[in-house]
């Protein structure tokens, strides 16, 4: 188990010239970073946040998806328990999940987002009116009639179709009705035994200068529309609002085998089985933002995250804003929120040049990748 420990002694050079230039650059308002580094913790905080005040490392930010991992945890308090396996089938705890298929989908398709199913956020028909004058006791029921109204895929658990909004809604509302709780208490939970100040859904009574107002690149305007909704509702998986520095503890968390300030939260075993590739990605596919390596609750693809990165990596990225990344090979767990959304290949161009940036700061080798042999000392990669 690793213990943390606030530094000054990281400097991360590169990292911040990479975000000055960035900012500089009009690529986005500012950033947010946390990185716990063999114990030693630095967060950073560099520009504005979108609405003309200083990025601090405190200001609240959208996590999106990168906030899943919190619910594969609290799935694993429940699977530990004895509630539930993964092999449940989801309508022996919902039984107004049937229909359309759905009596075949287990827990383990929820957790691989193999369930087939559309995202009902895009499917309410509110009739014209903006989702934000309806009461969340309204919109909650309406999502909930909407998922139990759709299909699931033709066979559930032989296809990935990520989903960022069902499959932990789904997940919630099972967590919940196996411990009476309402909709979202799975992370309430989570987050209160943390002993973290994030929150499910944007406190309305938050300044704005103490959150961030989400800008996007101008081809992103739709899907910042999509973000903005999704994330400002208490939505489980989609609408964590917090620092970065406590998505970074989610991370440690996992990076300690299930371990929180000393206390055994899960076992290690369990982690071992959320950070496992349980979905392998579709053969004839390479980085598709719908069909990836896929762990229960979490990415494991480590090319999501950076040539840099080992193996072993794992995380979660959100609305081409956020990232999650623990690297076990170098001890390392990073949290990063951008205020700019990008399109998919820009995205992942900054995200790379980050963990370029970060891992030459840390001074961590270059690791040969699959199929070649180690440059020698006179040979440059």
């Amino acid at each position: 188990m690793t213990t943390t420990t606030t530094t000054t002694e990281l400097r991360l050079d590169a990292v911040r010239r990479l975000f000055d230039a960035e900012i500089e650059r009009g690529i986005e308002t500012g950033v947010q970073l946390s990185v716990s580094y063999r114990g030693q913790v630095v967060d950073l905080a560099v520009g504005e946040n979108g609405a003309g005040h200083p990025m601090t490392t405190g200001t609240f930010v959208p996590w999106t998806c990168s906030s899943k991992p919190l619910g594969a945890l609290a799935f694993a308090l429940a699977w530990e328990s004895g509630a539930v396996d993964l092999d449940t089938p989801v309508s022996k705890v919902l039984p107004e999940f049937t229909g359309g298929g759905k009596e075949r989908v287990r827990v383990r398709d929820v957790l691989t987002h193999t369930v087939g199913m559309a995202d009902p956020v895009l499917a309410v028909d509110t009739g014209g009116t903006d989702l934000g004058d309806f009461a969340w006791s309204d919109i909650d029921a309406l999502i909930w009639a909407v998922i139990c109204d759709a299909p699931a895929g033709p066979l559930p658990g032989s296809r990935m179709v990520y989903n960022p909004v069902t499959t932990w809604y789904v997940l919630d509302r099972l967590l919940g009705a196996l411990d009476g709780g309402q909709s979202g208490d799975s992370y309430r939970s989570m987050l209160r035994r943390l002993g973290l100040t994030a929150t499910l859904g944007i406190d309305p009574a938050l300044p704005a200068d103490q959150q961030v107002t989400v800008t996007a690149s101008a081809d992103q305007e739709e899907g910042l529309r999509y973000m903005q909704l999704a994330s400002a509702l208490p939505l489980p998986g989609v609408g964590v609002w917090g620092a970065v520095r406590d998505l970074r503890v989610v991370g440690e968390v996992l990076l300690n085998k299930g371990v929180h300030q000393g206390v055994p939260l899960v076992g290690p075993a369990t982690v071992e089985a959320l950070t496992a590739t349980h979905w392998p990605g579709s053969p004839d596919r390479s980085i598709c933002d719908t069909d990836f390596p896929y762990g229960l609750g979490v990415m494991t693809q480590p090319a999501i995250f950076g040539r840099r990165t080992s193996v072993r990596t794992f995380g979660h990225a959100g609305g081409n804003t956020s990232t999650l990344l623990v690297d076990p090979l170098f001890d390392l767990v990073v949290a990063v929120y951008w205020n700019g959304r990008l399109d998919d290949v820009k995205t992942f161009a900054r995200r790379y040049a980050l963990v370029r940036a970060l891992y030459d700061d840390l001074g961590l080798p270059r690791l040969p990748r699959a199929g070649r042999q180690p440059a020698s000392p006179h040979q440059p990669e």
